[in-house]
């Protein structure tokens, strides 16, 4: 969804200089005990957002699917395709074709024929054409977010549900920011170790240490991770511990064919790569448990328990704890608001109740006008006018911000249960036209994205 139009400027008087315009504000604050500001401006490398969109391209553009590689898979439950990508029986989906049905159906708001009803290819064509956008808008959301609730020494399984997140943007972008965040503590360690492995007797004869020339810069946006030097190979080198990473994805419409595929060629190394790609897979399941599952649910009638389940979920016991760090609702509490006010205020508090303190809630939505929701219909008078005795208008139709409505939920509802940590009303997320290359068809290119986001952080004690 696009800004909304502006109209022609007006011009300002010769004798009067025009004031600046000032961007509005973010209110920012920090998430997690000595945590870090959030930061937006964050962002993954361009060889990685590269990969992100391989990743897609080859998930989905194919319709036999691609040849994965499945016993990195092992902590997906899914009945993955294997069928190669080339064959007598592969070809390419009708992009341009499949977009235009799409369209029809959001137009004509009939969300059952798009989403819910839709047919494989159908839902196929919309991750390619929109999520790939999102999941390289959401990576440095997400890059922010996670700097700041992480504990790098944590052995616990990292969780993050997202509702409405069936599409996959949420998911790729997800591997990709903790695929950035395990190399930069793989550099970081490799770093340490080299330092201390330098003697005095070294530095004394001049001997230079070869301990830069083998990191890759972080600093340096295009570097890639192809010569990262092995962290196994050495006696002395012990390999890192990584924190794991599960991801719940919540829809109501059956999503399986899109995150089966796009699950499979996160932790494929078959996706292809190239002197500006990061090297494949995009993220490496050797590296720390990775699972992803998709929970069709509509959360607005979701039991109690189903709820408790989703957000507090029970492990096996030999496995590392797993606790809920981030909920995410991306280009969502809108249309959930839109459907049932009370029963999206309902879900709200409910889940404030259930939710560990410490855990932080993201909300991405579309900005301004679009996301202004509709209370109350106007009805025309009835028996004659005012002074005979006519019936005024029973109710007066009011606009509201989804943005009041979510403070009023959290913080006056739930008051002293969360605490705001960002909020920014307008904002863009803009690609690298000149880097990024994504072919996947006709109308389905990449697109900056303008939106609006808050976090908020569960409060302790309440």
């Amino acid at each position: 969804m696009g800004p909304p139009r502006l109209g022609p400027a007006k011009k300002a008087p010769k004798d009067k200089k025009k004031p600046p315009q000032v961007p509005p504000r973010a209110k920012q604050g920090r998430i997690g005990t000595g945590g870090t500001g959030i930061d937006l401006t964050a962002t993954i490398p361009l060889t990685l957002q590269q990969l992100l969109l391989n990743v897609f391209k080859s998930a989905l553009l194919t319709t036999r699917g691609q040849v994965w590689n499945n016993t990195n898979n092992k902590n997906n439950n899914y009945d993955h395709d294997t069928t190669p990508v080339t064959g007598p029986n592969s070809h390419q989906l009708d992009i341009k074709e499949l977009i235009q049905t799409i369209k029809s159906h959001l137009y004509n708001r009939d969300f059952d024929s798009a989403f819910t009803d839709a047919s494989g290819d159908l839902l196929r064509a919309y991750a390619l054409r929109w999520s790939s956008t999102r999941a390289l808008g959401y990576a440095g959301i997400f890059k922010a977010v996670f700097r700041g609730i992480l504990n790098p020494q944590a052995h616990a399984t990292n969780h993050v549900v997202c509702i409405g997140g069936g599409a996959g943007a949420e998911i790729v972008a997800l591997a990709a920011v903790w695929r950035d965040l395990l190399d930069g503590r793989d550099r970081n360690m490799l770093l340490t170790e080299g330092v201390s492995s330098v003697s005095l007797e070294e530095k004394e004869s001049g001997t230079s240490s070869t301990l830069a020339s083998t990191l890759p810069s972080s600093s340096n946006p295009r570097c890639t991770t192809s010569s990262r030097p092995s962290l196994s190979s050495s006696s002395t080198t012990t390999r890192p511990h990584h924190p794991g990473l599960s991801v719940t994805a919540v829809d109501i419409a059956d999503w399986s064919i899109v995150i089966n595929r796009l699950t499979s060629a996160i932790q494929s190394s078959n996706v292809p790569s190239g002197p500006k790609t990061q090297t494949a897979p995009l993220l490496d399941p050797n590296m720390g448990p990775f699972s992803v599952r998709l929970q069709r649910s509509d959360v607005l009638s979701i039991s109690e328990g189903q709820l408790n389940e989703l957000l507090n979920p029970q492990e096996k016991k030999q496995s590392p704890p797993t606790a809920t760090v981030l909920v995410t609702l991306m280009f969502t509490l809108n249309e959930l608001f839109s459907t049932s006010m009370a029963k999206t205020t309902g879900f709200l508090l409910r889940m404030t109740d259930i939710l560990r303190p410490g855990a932080v809630l993201l909300i991405v939505d579309s900005p301004g006008s679009y996301s202004t929701l509709k209370l109350g219909k106007g009805k025309s008078s009835a028996g004659g006018g005012e002074g005979e005795g006519g019936v005024r208008s029973a109710q007066q139709e009011r606009h509201y911000p989804m943005k009041f409505l979510l403070d009023h939920t959290l913080l006056s509802v739930a008051e002293g249960k969360w605490e705001q940590v960002f909020s920014q009303d307008s904002r863009w997320w803009r690609r690298d036209v000149a880097e990024l290359r994504y072919d996947v068809g006709e109308g389905a290119g990449l697109e900056d994205m303008r939106f609006q986001v808050h976090i908020y952080r569960r409060l302790e004690g309440r």
